[in-house]
């Protein structure tokens, strides 16, 4: 169990490296959250409102960073890395070998 909550935290660290304003946002989303209810559970509706409305737009920035991250990261890729849908990574590597071979 120790082990799997290491490879947890490995993959969020290298995730959070690649596209730190996610984590960012995550956390931006859930301090809104805790405060609005919060802030509910004390009594004060309209300050409840506000941090669930800012809660709204932390989770929707979050959601557009991520999605700009994952755009910009599939138009980095070269023609090399882009293999037909359905071709397995083994299959597509033995093609690229073939063609190399053939070039040559």
């Amino acid at each position: 169990q120790n082990d799997c909550a290491m490879q947890f935290f490995k993959k969020f660290a290298d995730k959070a490296e690649k596209d730190p304003l996610v984590p960012l946002g995550c956390a931006a989303t859930l301090t809104c959250l805790c405060a609005g209810l919060y802030a509910f559970l004390k009594g004060h509706a309209n300050l409840s409102q506000k941090l669930m409305r800012a809660r709204v737009v932390a989770q929707a920035a979050t959601v557009a960073v991520f999605l700009s991250g994952s755009l910009a990261v599939s138009k980095m890729r070269t023609e090399d890395e882009k293999r037909p849908p359905g071709m397995s990574k083994v299959e597509f590597d033995l093609l690229k070998r073939e063609d190399e071979a053939v070039k040559k």
